[in-house]
């Protein structure tokens, strides 16, 4: 009866919404617009910038000097760019809209809002509290890394604070998660469960099951036994998503794995696409763990571009496969509670992943690779060099993602196999305090080595990960080229500091190359809209 009742208030949010939004739909502009009077930036190295550029029904027909774009419009608008700066619309080349959208409707007790243990607790107790009309309680954010005294909650305070409502908390970067009692029974779980593909159900020296699991398999196995939301409620969250990505200057965002809870979520996502009043384009990459193969292709305005693997975790939850052990701190072995000299362990063997990576190839999807550790890096690298000499394929443009602690001879050796490389920058702006804890000194002065990645010849991107860090891209972009964190301002391997030009290649051209779009977007040329 209580489900009911949540649908039946579903759909009438859901039709106030709908008339908030068709109000909030942005004026039409006009089929013929030429832009001038400010500081227009191309990135198209042959005419670095232009006095004006010529928009007709969406596209760019004319790109230089104010007189000759004139002469080629018929009546068109012109808009006074006022000594502003035009750059070509920005692209997010990895983030995760579906989780975005669901997430952005749960309990947020982030360390971007939070600032003490005893804040977060607080506002688990009001959600708990709060009667609610789903069963479950779900809060997303912990962050044990940015709030200096999160250390982790044990079961038998979980189970105090809700001792009959299922409660997950999800950490920032989702890559674990602390459950109590209640959510256990409802997922089935006892001390017998054996492990998921890909994640882990943490264990006590009993074999007792603590409430912390680990890395995306677990999380997936737990969020499957929440009632489903209604697809229609989904489906328009993440339209109200796409308007945010848009408000923040993307006109393209990629979604890199898709997760989501309804029947299709491919499908889903390519019906908000084709919507006239869609902002932004989409592409995709589907989740190799889901066990689909759906077929790559699509159009303008969506495509499914390959497979999606997570070869390692979260620097942030102990899941990185580092080269060497994570550094014996007190934020290792208190907050995170990690053993010393602890090496995470890879998702896949090495037969395992080699086999999938080579029928994902042989089959022409572009793949990404969730990589943060050296290890694991080698293992991408490996099992796609192993798809290429049995499967020559030119121009595949094969990803890593994050690349934490890649290193100069593996882009150098990424790049000779036509591999590229997305970096998860925000890494330096929340965390950059607290790495030299994690990696140590010296391996902080190569992580994230952009410039290096940049110096191989390799056209390297910058993205957000939403929802482990919010919509902000030009926060991205100064982290890029100031290489600062956000507390005390320290550097952090300045050496990989990007130029202003680069990091915006990076977010444009470069990113839309990544995507196969080259040349379509990611500049202000002819042609390109």
């Amino acid at each position: 009866m209580v489900w009911k009742i949540f649908k039946s208030l579903i759909l009438l949010l859901l039709i106030i919404l709908a008339a908030f939004a068709w109000w909030l739909q942005p004026e039409r502009v006009a089929d013929e617009v030429i832009f001038t009077g400010g500081n227009i930036i191309t990135v198209n190295d042959a005419a670095p910038t232009a006095q004006a550029v010529l928009v007709q029904n969406g596209v760019i027909t004319a790109v230089g000097k104010f007189v000759d774009v004139q002469a080629k419009a018929g009546g068109a608008d012109i808009i006074d760019l006022d000594g502003k700066t035009m750059v070509p619309g920005l692209i997010e080349p990895h983030t995760h809209a579906v989780a975005s959208a669901l997430l952005g409707a749960i309990v947020d007790i982030s360390g971007f809002t939070h600032r003490s243990r005893a804040a977060v607790m607080a506002t688990l107790e009001n959600a708990v509290d709060e009667a609610g009309i789903s069963p479950w309680v779900v809060a997303f954010g912990w962050d044990p890394v940015v709030v200096d005294d999160l250390t982790p909650p044990t079961l038998a305070e979980l189970d105090a604070l809700s001792p009959n409502r299922p409660l997950v908390i999800l950490t920032q970067m989702m890559h674990e998660a602390y459950i109590n009692s209640a959510a256990m029974t409802a997922a089935g779980m006892t001390g017998d469960t054996p492990d998921p593909a890909h994640g882990s159900f943490r264990r006590d020296e009993n074999g007792e099951l603590t409430g912390v699991i680990n890395e995306i398999g677990a999380v997936n196995y737990v969020f499957a036994a929440m009632p489903a939301t209604p697809d229609i409620a989904i489906e328009f969250l993440t339209s109200l998503q796409m308007q945010k990505y848009a408000r923040a200057g993307y006109t393209t965002v990629a979604v890199v794995g898709v997760t989501g809870r309804t029947q299709d979520d491919m499908a889903m996502l390519s019906r908000l696409a084709h919507r006239a009043s869609q902002p932004v384009r989409l592409r995709a990459y589907e989740r190799v763990a889901s066990g689909k193969l759906p077929s790559a292709g699509g159009d303008n305005y969506f495509q499914m571009l390959g497979m999606k693997f997570w070869l390692d975790g979260s620097p942030f939850a102990g899941g990185a496969a580092w080269a060497e052990p994570y550094e014996n701190s007190a934020l290792m072995q208190d907050r995170l509670g990690l053993p010393k000299d602890h090496m995470a362990q890879l998702n896949y063997n090495d037969e395992e992943l080699n086999k999938l990576v080579t029928g994902f190839h042989k089959a022409g999807h572009q793949l990404s690779f969730h990589v943060q550790g050296e290890r694991a890096v080698d293992q991408a690298l490996n099992a796609v060099e192993a798809a290429l000499m049995a499967h020559p394929r030119a121009d595949h443009r094969h990803r890593m993602e994050h690349a934490a602690l890649i290193t100069k001879k593996q882009l150098e050796r990424a790049h000779g196999l036509g591999m590229t490389v997305s970096f998860f920058i925000d890494h330096i702006y929340y965390y950059g305090d607290k790495l030299p804890y994690i990696v140590g000194n010296e391996r902080l002065k190569r992580y994230m080595p952009m410039k290096t990645a940049e110096d191989t010849g390799m056209k390297i991107s910058l993205h957000g990960d939403h929802p482990a860090t919010p919509i902000d891209p030009f926060r991205s972009y100064g982290s890029a080229t100031t290489r600062t964190g956000f507390v005390s301002g320290n550097l952090v391997g300045e050496s990989e500091k990007l130029s202003r030009l680069s990091a915006l290649k990076a977010m444009t051209i470069h990113a839309a190359w990544q995507l196969g779009m080259e040349q379509d977007i990611g500049s202000i040329e002819v042609g390109r809209g």
